[in-house]
């Protein structure tokens, strides 16, 4: 009797782990997601800002560093009701990364995220399935460089979906894109505090940095 209660238990701890979160209640959500990030950058744009000391060898030296690599995204915040979440978002990528002169960059927005489909469901307690699709839009701040370097704001938009396989945990695909509006490019990116060493970028680096791949979802208080 005892083995068959300790059985039904686990069973039952089983079902409840499948059952789908109560979307519409709302919850804290954490994911970490990876991928490659991709770069493209407006090489006369940018060349045509470069004023002494710096030329356009500088411009072509930075967008030569900046290279496809492994990238890692966190992001946390609240959802609302099913229907949209608030929060921060961080992303991180390297490359030579076993040497001195190591690459990389990071950027860190604040994010708004639009849940489409708590519409479909608004009117039932749980989903029939674990699926959840968002967009989301946010501002921030990017820095990157190597041997020049550059910083300032951020703009950033996102498509996520994930497949909710048990009430706190989900897996899925995603894609972000981060437009880049940075004002300041460095000539020496290991010491950007140097006088002289910082160049004025008046109309905007113009580029942007694509990442997409996998994404793991926690989530709690529904």
């Amino acid at each position: 009797m005892i083995r068959c209660a300790l059985v039904l238990g686990v069973l039952a701890g089983g079902m409840a782990l499948a059952d789908p979160p109560k979307f519409s209640q709302g919850g804290f959500l954490f994911s970490v997601s990876y991928g490659p990030g991709f770069w493209t950058f407006d090489r006369t744009l940018l060349a045509s800002q470069m004023k002494a000391p710096a030329t356009a060898a500088d411009a072509d030296v930075f967008i030569a560093d900046a290279v496809t690599s492994h990238t890692v995204s966190l992001r946390a915040g609240y959802n609302i009701l099913g229907h949209a979440s608030l929060g921060a978002d961080f992303t991180a990528t390297g490359w030579d990364i076993t040497t001195p002169q190591r690459g990389g960059a990071g950027m860190l927005t604040g994010y708004v995220a639009w849940h489409p489909l708590e519409l479909v469901w608004m009117k039932k307690e749980t989903r029939p399935i674990g699926l959840d699709v968002s967009t989301m839009f946010g501002v921030g701040y990017g820095i990157c460089g190597e041997n020049r370097g550059m910083d300032g704001l951020v703009l950033q938009w996102g498509l996520n979906a994930d497949y909710f396989f048990a009430r706190y945990f989900g897996a899925g695909l995603f894609a972000k894109g981060t437009f880049l509006q940075w004002d300041k490019f460095y000539l020496d990116y290991n010491n950007r505090d140097l006088p002289g060493n910082t160049i004025p970028i008046t109309k905007g680096s113009g580029g942007s940095f694509w990442t997409l791949g996998v994404a793991l979802t926690f989530r709690a208080g529904d």
